[in-house]
């Protein structure tokens, strides 16, 4: 029998997540510095000032993902040598480390596997977005990389009420989703939507975040969280951070019309897929990129 718990913890949740230490300040100003056009020892400068994320940016410059097309040998190279979003993208997925790259106990995630899957989601997304359109892109990514940053917080919780959550699921048939909220009186997703809210992402972004499970459901920007949602479910089937799935049945085909895939192009579209899951396992294999000098 399961343990007798206290139903919803939620505002003690809401409250740990309220210590959440904010996304990190050198994205943005990183961002601002490129609109201006500044020179590059300025942007460099910027991120050389936190020395873990400027390790991070340089050691996934190095990867094998980038070192086909670039040789870059220092921070100043990669800055260079990387486009604008390129540059945008490593840095946002160096500064998310802090909050994924611990061991993630409540959803049995190992030290660094769901900063694996985050990253996975987010490269994958910007083979989806091409098919919305290259303005949404970094959009799209950002909210990727960032869609399960409510585990971050709700792991705690989870790992405390998991025989509760486990017997949801088993007897009611019901989902993780649905075992969460209506144990703990908040899921991952909607935490997460209130964190992105917090830290003052845009409406897209923290659509994005708050519908990645239900798309449909989004009163606004169904076209982000539904690329979100074919990316976090693609990276799960390829077993980063969240176990290895069978791909038969993964996705709600439905989606694809929220992004305008029709059932014609979806042979391209997944041959696209497969060549950037390629390039991405080769990334996150490269477990250098991933932890720099630990590994």
């Amino acid at each position: 029998m399961p343990k007798a718990v206290p139903p919803f913890p939620s505002k003690e949740i809401f409250k740990a997540a309220e210590r959440l230490p904010p996304f990190p300040e050198v994205i943005w100003k990183v961002m601002s510095l490129l609109r201006q056009m500044a020179p590059v020892s300025e942007i460099e400068a910027v991120i050389q000032y936190d020395q873990a994320i400027a390790a991070k940016v340089l050691a996934l410059s190095r990867s094998a993902y980038y070192a086909r097309r670039y040789s870059i040998g220092s921070l100043k190279d990669a800055i260079v040598a990387l486009g604008d979003q390129e540059l945008i993208q490593l840095v946002m997925a160096a500064c998310s480390a802090r909050y994924f790259e611990p061991e993630i106990s409540g959803y049995e995630l190992r030290e660094g596997a769901l900063w694996q899957h985050s990253v996975a989601t987010a490269l994958i997304s910007d083979t989806v977005a091409r098919r919305l359109g290259k303005k949404k892109a970094l959009t799209i990514y950002t909210a990727a990389l960032l869609h399960d940053i409510g585990k971050a917080v709700l792991s705690f919780y989870v790992k405390t009420y998991l025989d509760t959550i486990l017997e949801r699921i088993t007897r009611k048939g019901l989902q993780l989703l649905d075992a969460e909220r209506e144990t703990l009186g908040v899921d991952h997703q909607r935490l997460g939507e209130t964190i992105a809210r917090r830290w003052h992402f845009p409406p897209e972004v923290v659509a994005g975040i708050g519908y990645h499970h239900c798309p449909k459901e989004a009163r606004s920007h169904q076209d982000v969280a539904a690329a979100v949602y074919v990316a976090d479910q693609t990276a799960t089937a390829m077993g980063f951070g969240c176990g290895v799935e069978s791909l038969v049945g993964l996705y709600d085909n439905r989606i694809f019309d929220v992004i305008g895939i029709s059932s014609d192009m979806f042979q391209q579209f997944w041959a696209d897929i497969i060549v950037a899951m390629e390039e991405i396992k080769g990334l996150l294999c490269d477990k250098k990129a991933i932890f720099g000098e630990r590994s």
